[in-house]
């Protein structure tokens, strides 16, 4: 009776392990957790564990389950975000934790008396457990940048965006097309737009638009325009995303390039694409970096980012080109940790 509970609590402790890890689609995580409850139900049926190789059995179990609950703890209560590497390391140390509580217990030569050490260890395994289902439910991926595709055209009313490399379904692709003159820019079937900016005087326009990995939507795209002319474009690709908005847009000739400052939440990734009549540079002030500055024909446009958790999340951001600049634009996107 003992070994047959010891297995069916295998069973569920594989199961709140998936939970922690968040990875509940992920096949990978299913076949680990069937690993190691099949590795622990043959050593419970297997073994005969004397009271001091129990007690050290028990023991780790319960050094893991602080561990998970220190992980939780961390995750919950001091980053409030969680990333491709702690979420699995949560399920994975919380299961162990589990399941070496339960071979101790359960693969002892005799029920072992309940005890501080073995009573302990139960507890503080099945809260590791219970911390890394909460952290699950309650806190976000931290928003993970995936690569960036550029592409110009001269004289044309096409421009086809590659997708970036390393892009997997779920991930929010962020495309960026800049026309000279006056003119609409439209993006292709299953891409949203965003927000549409004209620059001063009629000197061009940029449009962005927004679209999620699914099969096929990441094969290349292409935005079109009504008269020819020059095209340039950029698209990024990001994880973990829960939203996408554009909430601002600037505009100015010449001086600094100013934007429209984000709102003040940490847990967000922002990019401001910037857009300008004229051959520069724009240095990246801290801490946003630069993923892409691409000049052609008399035109320059870029993408800079400000990172997730930066301690002045809505500070106002203010680029100071190399050369003088004619009239420019800059939009603000706000990516909304999932």
């Amino acid at each position: 009776m003992r070994k047959t509970v010891a297995m069916i609590a295998a069973v569920v402790v594989a199961v709140l392990a998936v939970v922690s890890a968040r990875a509940l689609a992920s096949p990978i995580a299913w076949a680990a957790a069937a690993v190691l409850v099949v590795a622990t139900a043959a050593a419970v049926a297997t073994l005969s564990l004397t009271p001091a190789a129990q007690r050290v059995v028990v023991a780790l179990g319960a050094i893991l389950g602080l561990g998970a609950i220190a992980l939780a703890v961390v995750e919950f209560g001091v980053r409030g975000y969680r990333t491709s590497t702690s979420a699995p390391l949560l399920g994975l140390v919380a299961g162990i934790a589990g399941l070496l509580v339960v071979l101790g217990v359960a693969a002892a030569r005799s029920a072992p008396t309940p005890t501080a050490l073995w009573t302990g260890a139960a507890v503080i395994a099945a809260l590791g457990l219970v911390a890394g289902v909460v952290v699950t439910t309650t806190v976000p991926y931290l928003p993970l940048s995936r690569n960036v595709t550029r592409v110009t055209a001269t004289n044309a009313t096409t421009v086809t965006l590659d997708a970036p490399d390393g892009v997997t379904d779920g991930d929010v692709l962020v495309a960026q097309v800049y026309r000279a003159g006056a003119g609409e820019v439209r993006g292709p079937q299953g891409w949203v737009p965003l927000r549409t900016t004209p620059l001063p005087g009629a000197a061009g326009s940029v449009a962005l638009f927004t679209t999620t990995a699914a099969g096929d939507s990441v094969a290349p795209a292409t935005f079109s325009t009504d008269t020819p002319t020059s095209l340039v474009g950029g698209v990024g690709a990001w994880s973990h995303i829960g939203a996408v908005t554009a909430p601002g847009e600037a505009s100015g000739t010449g001086g600094v390039v100013t934007a429209t400052p984000a709102p003040a939440d940490p847990a967000t990734k922002v990019l401001y694409f910037v857009s300008a009549v004229g051959i520069m540079d724009l240095p990246a002030p801290a801490p946003l970096g630069e993923s892409w500055l691409m000049n052609f024909d008399d035109e320059t446009t870029a993408l800079f980012v400000r990172p997730a958790l930066d301690p002045e999340p809505a500070a106002p951001v203010s680029l100071t080109p190399s050369a003088p600049v004619g009239p420019w634009a800059v939009q603000t996107v706000v990516l909304q940790a999932e």
